[in-house]
């Protein structure tokens, strides 16, 4: 039981196993790093990422949404409650 089958095994793995690691780290340098920057640019100008401030433009404009709403309860109690002094029959004023 020899080991002689070894020897051309290791001696192509010592020429590839450089050779692949090279391919991977220029690939990754050349190809993927330009790649990563135009998605990451695209996303940026396509609404994926947010934008510097947006949240805070969001929370202002939340409020203002609450604000409104409440208001407009406000008024509708008030409408609610001119609708019954003025309703005939109901202790308001007869026309």
């Amino acid at each position: 039981m020899g080991l002689d089958f070894l020897v051309p095994i290791f001696g192509i793995l010592v020429v590839l196993v450089p050779i692949t690691g090279l391919t991977a780290v220029l690939t990754l340098k050349y190809g993927g790093k330009p790649f990563l920057e135009t998605l990451a640019r695209e996303l940026r100008g396509a609404g994926g990422l947010p934008a510097p401030g947006l949240e805070h433009r969001i929370e202002e404009l939340t409020e203002q949404v609450d604000a409104l709403t409440s208001e407009v309860e406000r008024l509708r109690e008030a409408q609610r409650f001119d609708e019954k002094l003025l309703a005939p029959g109901r202790g308001g004023p007869a026309r």
